[in-house]
């Protein structure tokens, strides 16, 4: 194990002293701004991230992730990665550039955290509120309810009124003909009124 770490001490001192003499890649004429390199290097980062369900959906959408990225920004392979050695190279401006990546990430993550808080409140909020409603429902069909068994109840008792009425009315009727009858019968016998016999002058 001792010998192991040895040698690669070993292996990383002779790469440090062979480069050193050298010089840092030339600037490339289609150097991808450090503006771009960032937006470039967060989306990198959020496709690498994707999982689960957004990664199933990432990949029946997007067949070639790096082809998409590098589509979006309008540059080639060979384009980012000889922008991405230059700046490597330049350790300030790289470190300025994941610096920035860093930053925007963060930002992202708490945007998404907070919305992610606004809406288990507002789900909390549309629950409670279908709880108050299916509540207030539950009240309202039992009112309902009893209501119905009171209007049931009284039209049970308006209907014995009313049968009681019908049969009081059949029984009546025979009598009320009879005297009717013998009250007809009795018009015709009284004597005419004085006044109806009287002539006038």
């Amino acid at each position: 194990m001792m010998i192991q770490r040895f040698s690669l001490l070993c292996l990383v001192a002779v790469l440090v002293l062979g480069c050193y003499g050298l010089k840092g890649p030339e600037k490339p004429e289609n150097l991808i701004s450090k503006d771009n390199m960032v937006n470039i290097l967060i989306d990198i980062r959020l496709v690498s991230a994707a999982t689960g369900a957004n990664k199933r959906t990432l990949e029946s959408k997007v067949a070639n992730k790096e082809a998409y990225i590098f589509n979006k920004y309008n540059i080639d392979s060979l384009q980012f990665a000889l922008s991405n050695e230059y700046y490597a190279y330049h350790v300030d401006d790289y470190d300025d550039i994941y610096t920035r990546v860093k930053d925007s990430l963060e930002k992202l993550k708490t945007f998404y955290k907070d919305l992610e808080t606004k809406e288990l409140e507002e789900k909390k909020k549309q629950d409670s509120l279908q709880a108050l409603i299916k509540k207030d429902s539950l009240k309202l069909n039992r009112k309902l309810d009893s209501i119905r068994r009171v209007m049931k109840k009284d039209t049970l008792g308006l209907r014995q009124i009313l049968d009681s009425v019908r049969a009081a009315h059949k029984a009546i009727r025979p009598i009320l003909k009879k005297d009717s009858l013998t009250e007809i019968k009795l018009q015709e016998q009284l004597i005419p009124p004085v006044s109806d016999n009287v002539v006038q002058d």
